[in-house]
């Protein structure tokens, strides 16, 4: 197991290294510059100077060893556009993503769950069809088009919730708390995950269901709910905690619209502010960040392989 965990470890750094390269290549390649952006009205004598003071007008391979040597040492740099550390705001905002990535992940993997079991144990009848159905339909529609109608239902027409932000005022003016405007952004982020949770779980059913061991169970007059907990759900959990796994690190990285949305103060509105002012410190400190949890959560996913089926080793 520890030369499995080292193993792992050295390739994510190494993963961790190549991702940067990149992505510091690509920004810093993109026409303009923060300097243009933030100074619209400057001469360009003022911009080239604004460039030469943010060291941008040094050789790439320079910056980027400067960069890296920062970051190894826990200073990912100043954002342009906050003039804070970049490590503060991302851990300022941080908590406001994993909150709602975390209820999103919790009802997506409840209720796929519950309807991917029930889609298998009747599997060919219209109950099937139906749940089948509606994880199509939510795997077509946009996230951005689901946002948009439920505001217009529920916070223009309606008047039930906040359209946007994280705290204030509801449509009708009165105060409003942190559910009320989790409500909307959580339920748009469910129904964008929920059918791949009803999918993986559906057909991960189907083909245990179908096992010698399941149909021993069934002949010993085990009831169904035990059948299906104790010996058939158990079986096929490794699959549905890889798509847990995957749903989460999508949740916490690419949350990007439905923030942008619901103007929802957290990593995926920051990543996209950031793009737009040309805040070069604080991209390559989202996507380092963000890169690094996701090998972290994909490592975790592994070794829980190892609890769900005793037979899975590695070394």
């Amino acid at each position: 197991m520890a030369t499995y965990l080292v193993r792992r470890l050295f390739v994510g750094a190494i993963t961790l290294l190549i991702i940067t390269v990149v992505v510091f290549g690509l920004i810093n390649s993109a026409p303009g510059g923060p300097a243009a952006i933030m100074s619209m009205t400057t001469s360009a004598s003022d911009r080239a100077a604004m460039g030469a003071a943010l060291g941008l007008n040094q050789p790439l391979p320079i910056r980027y060893v400067r960069w890296l040597g920062s970051a190894l040492q826990g200073n990912l740099g100043t954002s342009y556009d906050f003039q804070q550390p970049v490590l503060s705001v991302i851990a300022e905002r941080l908590p406001n993503t994993a909150l709602l990535a975390g209820a999103a992940l919790v009802l997506a993997a409840i209720l796929g769950v519950l309807m991917g079991i029930a889609a298998a144990l009747v599997r060919g009848t219209w109950i099937d069809t139906l749940i089948s159905a509606v994880a199509t339909l939510g795997l077509s529609l946009p996230d951005f088009w689901i946002g948009t109608v439920l505001v217009i239902i529920f916070a223009v027409a309606l008047h039930w919730l906040p359209a946007s932000g994280m705290t204030g005022t509801s449509a009708t003016g009165a105060d409003s708390g942190l559910l009320a405007h989790m409500v909307l952004p959580t339920a748009v982020l469910t129904v964008i995950f929920l059918p791949n949770m009803v999918r993986f779980t559906r057909s991960s059913m189907i083909e245990v269901l179908g096992k010698d061991y399941v149909r021993t169970a069934r002949s010993k007059g085990l009831s169904p709910p035990r059948v299906v907990t104790r010996h058939a759900l158990r079986n096929a959990a490794i699959p549905i905690v890889s798509m847990t796994g995957l749903l989460a690190a999508t949740l916490l990285g690419g949350s990007a619209v439905v923030e942008s949305v619901f103007a929802w103060p957290g990593i995926g509105r920051l990543t996209v502010q950031a793009a737009i002012n040309r805040d070069y410190p604080m991209i390559m400190g989202v996507t380092l960040f963000v890169s690094a949890l996701v090998i972290l959560i994909n490592l975790l996913i592994d070794l829980f392989y190892a609890i769900l089926d005793p037979r899975i080793r590695y070394g």
